[in-house]
């Protein structure tokens, strides 16, 4: 068992990392010291990771001064783009069907072009600007995409999350008015203060005060603490304490609870309590400890509880943390920050503390499972948990693991943002198992460990027996400064039945840096020999360790002996086939009844499930063979798990819990089905259904072209769609136009499916009036036809729609609609009663766009009416012009004319009563002949209009 050294760094003023003033704090707590940096190599990254991204088919573009609308549009004509729009008053945006940096170049070259860039995306980010964040906290926030999921969701709403542990320095600016009243359970009746540093910190890192300009940021900006008191000022706290707490929190409503505490014993009491608040809808959090070995750690072993491991800031696992196939999550908890109780803190030196330990990795899981418990009232914890674990991103080997669980937490994806790939792990070293041994020349050979849980075998060759030393040295061990380092375990082999011969393993962990070292002596055997090595506490280390052999002194050899010669697909392989068989071969005999379904598993290594198999097992060659029922999945983790088989001769059962892990090759995903598309006016309904058992979807990419031939390529023609659904709506289409759309299946390794297409046919659609002025109270024969575009076929039986708006308005109303004939052909006869804008629609339909006519004005005259009282008066006496109008446009104006010669000329007027009549007297001063009319000029809602003309006699 190791033995660590535990210690706290301090913050001091200015904000700055020093090395002095040490506070040793327990609990769960980890290593304190300021690690150099460990940068782990990325992986799976699109050769496109990092670049700007942007708008695919569209381009700004600023002319020059001066340039005329008419070189403006041969220059779009030129690059091929087919509309600009304004987005100020010098700069368009120009669209076309070619890749937008095709068009870029071409509008670049043109000589009335003054600038010219792509039209990038940009997006939101919620970054805080507390004092410590950049520097300090983004690496690891970083990690589990915190920045992204604050773009989602900051809120945990009402959500508390229970904190227990050494209690809370509630006054601290990073933490006053979020904290609630809480219990101390250690010293009851008093404040739960901390007296010790580890809560306040624990609590800091779920819910301290985010974007004020202090300190740290939060995990779940407005979550409200509350404090339980369950450790002393050691950071220690009986199960009795624990189980107060646990019970206390439950019933004054904690929604989550972090305990970042633990250690060994089972107690069925302490489970009880936990269940208990699990069933209350409490999500719980426990830290995994910080043992660096798979020695169960309760409460976090719990299987209500969510257990998480810790990882530095580049996703790779701590030297520290303890592991089991009980971790649930892994988290960063390697230098982390956070608020200090201020009575604890010298007074030269501001309130934050830097830490490491998984104590500090389950906060950040707590604080996101506030966040999801807010976004997601109806959850239960099992659905929390579930989500945590299914969004996480895969770390170590690939699959569920020991070290990292399902993954490291991806708050992102958790809060319903997009995936983010996978983390990098190291692939087959080729020396697993004894079969694939290296061989070990001139008495030495360097190796590393590469994924975690790694074991490399080497072999050694002897031409006699004979009684050998074997050393292990491995690099540097500063826990001080590195997250992971080597401690390494030795165990040295016979070929025959690999019968253990001797083993040795580093005992304690060293106070100072330095290289640490393990030999056995053993009695080799003539011919081959195995030598196994790995690291102690299961982590990574691409550092270089050096085994040598030479003379030795003789010993016993042991009697244990290991039971797997040989797997295949090798650990950690990622290229299995997906017909693969995979099989085990045993360094001895087995009882074949022994070998079933039930001890030689395959198990889907993402959900743990069993995946249905026959096994077969050749007593000659002492292996086991799995056959699938189907065809293993594309790109996924696989786990061959080896339970209780039996010796045939001794008939002792296998305990060891022996798997490997391997992953199946990224083919070429299957293409979407049902990909149909429904046509609209302008726009298109697409659906689709994804394929069945995909497993690593990145998203469906959907893209279409004006015409009937469709996009050949992911990123030909027009962007319509891009995500994981399966359905969308195209929009921007135009008018008697077809169009052809291709649908790709993208894998999450950036593969892409052969294209589905669909096509929505154009149409044209005719309208004629048989008069463009009408006489108010008269009808317009309204006609047409609708025809496809490409070979001018009638579209019969279809619904085409009759759409008005007033001349002077802009709200356009269904009017009527009618079927088209065999021909395509329709005809309605329509009475408006004011001056009309009509156009015929068609709507579209499964195979076809709809589409519009152009707009046809109706303007409708006013009747008018006119009489005189007299057609023959005497000099001095006066008739009447008289008459109304229909319809009755009471107080409008209505003018009197005479015609004198050929030239009417405006006598006088006067207004509309309130039925629409009108009446003028005329009182000529001369004797003749007198011709009149009433004239109504055009208004928002009718057209000009003339009555009768009226002639009489002046005597």
């Amino acid at each position: 068992m190791f033995i660590r050294p535990v210690s706290l760094l301090r913050l001091g003023v200015p904000a700055a990392l020093v090395a002095a003033t040490l506070v040793t704090v327990t609990g769960s707590s980890g290593v304190a010291a300021q690690p150099q940096p460990y940068h782990v190599k990325s992986a799976g990254r699109s050769a496109d990771a990092g670049k700007p991204a942007y708008d695919a088919k569209s381009v700004l573009v600023k002319f020059k001064a001066r340039t005329s609308s008419a070189t403006r549009q041969k220059a779009l004509g030129k690059a091929q783009g087919r509309t600009a729009d304004s987005v100020t008053s010098d700069v368009v945006k120009v669209t076309s069907d070619q890749a937008a940096p095709d068009l870029l170049k071409k509008l670049k070259a043109d000589p009335s072009v003054a600038l010219a860039s792509l039209d990038y995306i940009r997006k939101a980010a919620a970054v805080p600007n507390d004092q410590f964040y950049t520097q300090y906290q983004k690496p690891y926030l970083t990690t589990i995409r915190m920045p992204e999921a604050w773009d989602l969701s900051k809120s945990a709403g009402t959500q508390t999350v229970a904190v227990l542990d050494t209690g809370i320095d509630a006054g601290h600016p990073d933490l006053a008015g979020k904290v609630l009243a809480g219990r101390n359970v250690i010293s009851p009746g008093q404040a739960p203060n901390d007296d010790n540093g580890h809560g306040t910190m624990t609590s800091g890192i779920i819910g301290a005060s985010t974007s004020n300009a202090v300190g740290v940021a939060g995990v779940a900006w407005n979550a409200k603490i509350l404090p339980v008191k369950v450790l002393d000022s050691s950071g220690s706290g009986t199960d009795s304490q624990i189980i107060d707490g646990i019970n206390w929190a439950a019933a004054n409503g904690a929604r989550v609870i972090n305990m970042s505490l633990g250690g060994d014993g089972d107690n069925s009491l302490l489970h009880d309590a936990i269940s208990a608040a699990v069933a209350k809808g409490i999500v719980v959090v426990a830290a995994a400890g910080n043992t660096g070995v798979d020695a169960p750690n309760y409460p976090a072993a719990y299987p209500e509880v969510i257990a998480v491991g810790a990882t530095d800031n580049n996703a790779a696992l701590t030297s520290f943390s303890t592991h089991g196939d009980w971790v649930d999550i892994a988290a960063p908890g390697w230098n982390i920050i956070a608020p200090g109780p201020r009575a604890l803190t010298d007074p030269d030196y501001e309130p934050y503390w830097i830490n490491s330990g998984t104590s500090f990795s389950a906060p950040m899981v707590a604080g996101v499972a506030a966040l999801l418990r807010n976004k997601f009232p109806s959850y239960t914890p099992a659905q929390i948990e579930a989500r945590l674990k299914s969004t996480a991103r895969d770390a170590g080997p690939r699959g569920l693991d020991p070290y990292y669980g399902a993954g490291i937490l991806d708050a992102a994806r958790a809060l319903g943002g997009s995936w983010a790939a996978e983390f990098w792990s190291a692939g087959p070293d080729g020396n697993d198992v004894a079969a694939r041994a290296t061989a070990i020349t001139n008495n030495s050979a360097t190796g590393s460990i590469g994924p975690e849980g790694d074991v490399d075998w080497y072999k050694v060759t002897e031409p006699a027996a004979r009684t050998v030393r074997v050393t292990v040295t491995g690099p540097v061990y500063d826990w001080a400064n590195r997250a992971q380092n080597f401690a390494p375990v030795l165990s040295v082999y016979s070929n025959f039945q690999l019968q253990l011969l001797s083993a040795a393993q580093v005992a304690t962990e060293p106070s100072t840096p330095t290289a640490l070292s393990v030999y056995v002596d053993a009695n080799l055997e003539a011919g081959d020999n195995y030598i196994a090595v790995r690291n102690y506490n299961g982590s990574r280390d691409g550092r270089a360790y050096t085994v040598t052999v030479g003379d030795g002194s003789p010993v016993t050899n042991t009697s244990d002996r290991f039971w797997i010669r040989d797997i295949s697909p090798a650990d950690f392989a990622g290229d299995a086939a997906l017909t693969a068989k995979p099989t085990v071969t045993f360094a001895r005999d087995l009882t074949p009844a022994s070998v079933t379904a039930e001890t030689v598993r395959l198990l889907n290594g993402k959900t743990g499930s069993a995946v249905p198999s026959a096994v077969a097992y050749d007593e000659t060659t002492r292996t086991a063979s799995i056959t699938p029922d189907a065809p293993l999945v594309d790109n996924t983790p696989y786990r061959v798990s080896v339970g209780a088989v039996q010796d045939s001769a001794t008939t002792e059962l296998y305990t060891g819990g022996f798997s490997t892990v391997f992953r199946t090759v990224d083919e070429k995903p299957a293409a979407v089905s049902a990909f149909d598309a429904t046509g609209a006016y302008t726009t298109a309904a697409l659906s689709w259904t994804l394929p069945v058992g995909i497993t690593d979807l990145d998203q469906v990419v959907i893209r279409r072209l004006s015409g009937t031939t469709p996009p050949a390529t992911a990123d030909a023609g027009t962007a319509v769609y891009a995500g994981e659904g399966g359905s969308v709506t195209a929009t921007g289409l135009s008018n008697a136009t077809s169009y052809a759309f291709s649908a790709f299946v993208k894998d999450r390794g950036g593969k892409l499916s052969a294209p589905v297409t669909t096509r929505l046919i154009g149409t044209a659609t005719t309208l004629s009036g048989s008069a463009t002025i009408i006489n108010y109270g008269s009808a317009v024969t309204l006609s047409g036809a609708v025809t496809r575009i490409d070979t001018k076929a009638p579209v019969a039986g279809q619904k085409i729609t009759l759409y008005g708006r007033d001349k002077n308005g802009t709200t356009w109303r269904a009017i009527t609609w009618l079927t088209t004939s065999a021909t395509g052909t329709f005809s309605v006869s329509y009475k408006p009663s004011v001056n009309t804008v009509v156009a015929w629609g068609y709507d579209g339909s499964p195979d076809l766009l709809g589409s519009r006519t152009g707009n046809f004005t109706i303007d409708v005259r006013p009747t008018i009416t006119a009489n005189l009282t007299s057609t023959a008066i005497k000099l001095g006496s006066s008739t009447s012009f008289y008459g109304y109008v229909r319809p009755q446009h009471a107080g409008s104006p209505i003018y009197l004319q005479r015609l004198s010669g050929s030239t009417w000329t405006t006598i006088t007027s006067t207004k509309l009563n309130s039925t629409g009549n009108y009446a003028f007297g005329i009182k000529p001063t001369a004797r003749g002949s007198y011709t009149y009319r009433a004239v109504f000029q055009a208004d928002a809602d009718h057209a000009t209009s003339v009555s009768a003309t009226k002639t009489f006699s002046v005597s």
